[in-house]
């Protein structure tokens, strides 16, 4: 079997996919990561490159010195972005970059960020293939130079989905929900992923808020949080009336998003980066103003059968069933 090593600057991605599992706080871009090098399993001999991690205390320069004496050897060399930046390229094999967004506005924000974002787009368009998650991204990619886009979309298990009522009653009472309200899911507890634009368009509007994430970052806002655990966050998604995600940020899909849709719960967003094409394809609402908000959540929780007939029917069509024949034929089709 021919040989694929995926390379990662990631601790959470390389550990996952050693033991197996999803380790806690791993975000949208690492679930999908680990899901792509699990995925090749079925086609080829994986390996996680250990010496690409980044090490505790480590700064970009000494990241880089390390790299340089590093080389790995496969068939096929699989990249994120920090590697793809550091790594040492060799001839005989084919390197593939994974690309779930780029960020100019942190690229713009010191003379360190502009010039390692720079060195990623040249290196970028030297690669044999580029993997993103959304034709906004492939787009891009393509405009920068890279000869070579794959758009392959995140993929899920579908039936993780399946929550029973019991299971959401128990969540609103173990967690103090007040029944009297529409309980609406504000967002990750982030200042740039828009927890702050959507209290301040809802504050007097009557619902429950609440938002979640691995640590609280918007503690002075009086909306509840919760730190949850895998499970405790579908059922949530369940359990909310509404889910709203105003990122600031290019997203690159929005898994949180597309997993309340497979939940059944609607959903409005900013739209930002590859976001938009999942709303637009799911028939939901995008609001790029905050100041339409509030009208924008009157208008979804007053038709909310329909949003929510439509997102779910769009987002059960990204199986991880396709995920993981898409990068397989992929793969295989670069090899060949």
């Amino acid at each position: 079997m021919k040989k694929v090593v995926w390379q990662t600057k990631t601790t959470v991605v390389a550990d996952s996919f050693t033991i197996g599992k999803l380790s806690a706080g791993a975000n949208g871009g690492n679930v999908y990561d680990v899901h792509a090098a699990e995925a090749l399993r079925n086609s080829f001999v994986v390996e996680m490159d250990f010496n690409t991690v980044m090490r505790t205390g480590e700064n970009m320069f000494r990241y880089w010195m390390r790299m340089k004496r590093h080389a790995a050897e496969a068939d096929v060399i699989i990249r994120e972005p920090y590697p793809i930046v550091f790594g040492n390229y060799k001839k005989g094999m084919k390197y593939v970059g994974m690309i779930h967004h780029i960020d100019d506005e942190i690229a713009r924000s010191s003379f360190r960020h502009k010039w390692y974002f720079r060195r990623l787009k040249r290196k970028l368009r030297s690669l044999d293939l580029v993997i993103t998650v959304s034709e906004f991204w492939k787009s891009y990619l393509e405009n920068i130079g890279c000869r070579n886009v794959e758009v392959i979309y995140n993929g899920f298990d579908l039936q993780e989905y399946n929550i029973s009522v019991a299971m959401v009653e128990k969540f609103k009472s173990d967690y103090n929900i007040p029944a009297d309200k529409k309980l609406i899911y504000a967002g990750n507890a982030v200042k740039q992923k828009g927890i702050y634009d959507v209290y301040d368009a809802l504050k007097s509007e009557g619902y429950h808020l609440l938002m979640s994430g691995s640590r609280n970052q918007a503690s002075d806002l009086p909306v509840q949080y919760l730190h949850l655990s895998r499970s405790e966050y579908i059922v949530m998604l369940h359990a909310c009336d509404l889910v709203i995600s105003l990122s600031r940020m290019t997203e690159g899909w929005n898994r949180i998003a597309h997993e309340a849709l497979l939940c059944g719960t609607p959903v409005i967003g900013s739209g930002a980066g590859g976001m938009r094409e999942l709303l637009e394809g799911a028939g939901q609402e995008i609001v790029v103003n905050p100041s339409y908000l509030a009208d924008a959540v009157r208008t979804v929780l007053s038709n909310s059968k329909d949003y929510s007939s439509r997102g779910k029917e769009f987002a059960l069509t990204f199986s991880r069933e396709n995920f993981n024949r898409h990068w397989n034929e992929t793969i295989n089709r670069l090899i060949s």
